[in-house]
């Protein structure tokens, strides 16, 4: 696979288009000139980065400083714990992708695109009715120290189970910011567990999609 086709580089790609968005219009007073200066080289080192051509433990280490920028980015920007703004959530969980981006490169040297995206086992903690959609339900789920809001339209989701939660982009649905997906049935393991089994094809759908949208942003 050549290196630009890369599903960790297409994510973050897409991903940095949401985080100029937020700087273009952030809400709220920031340093907007510290802000755009550390775009324009987030932008400029993922495009090295992603043309590079370097198998995935040199770009690995090639990304270190794009990861320091992001981190930094996300203190500018302000963004922290769970954003009910979508293009902000989706801005947020960019930045922690790419922040997060040399151990993704260290993992493997190709990956599918249902692998591109972190798998946590998560455990339900509460299960409520989607307040715009009957087939629709709104669950709160604990990753270790993290808790999300997953939106699904499993029928025998419950709380007390445990199950595999893909952390893809932020999604609205129907009114609701869903921070991730349910990819298998109930099962017998303690929460936080990285990668537990999972349905690889279900999250790489999902991955593949945003993928194409990747490719359309122009930079």
């Amino acid at each position: 696979m050549p290196s630009h086709e890369d599903p960790r580089y297409l994510l973050s790609w897409w991903g940095m288009e949401k985080v100029e968005r937020v700087v273009r219009n952030p809400g709220k007073p920031i340093d907007k000139g510290k802000a755009q200066r550390l775009l324009q080289e987030m932008w400029s080192e993922l495009k090295k980065l992603r043309w590079s051509g370097l198998p995935s433990d040199m770009a690995a280490d090639m990304a270190l400083p794009l990861a320091e920028k992001a981190k930094e980015m996300r203190e500018v920007l302000g963004l922290k714990g769970e954003i009910k703004d979508l293009v902000k959530a989706q801005a947020s969980w960019a930045l922690w992708y790419v922040q997060t981006l040399p151990q993704r490169l260290k993992r493997k040297e190709e990956v599918d695109p249902g692998e591109a995206v972190d798998v946590f086992s998560g455990e339900i903690k509460s299960v409520e009715k989607h307040p715009n959609a009957d087939k629709l339900k709104v669950t709160r789920v604990a990753i270790g120290n993290l808790a999300l809001t997953v939106v699904t339209n499993i029928e025998d989701v419950k709380e007390g189970q445990v199950r595999a939660v893909a952390l893809l982009p932020p999604a609205d649905l129907r009114g609701v910011v869903s921070w991730g997906m349910f990819c298998s049935d109930p099962l017998d393991l303690p929460p936080g567990k990285p990668f537990p089994p999972y349905d690889k094809g279900a999250v790489g759908a999902q991955v593949e999609m945003i993928m194409r949208e990747a490719v359309r942003v122009k930079k």
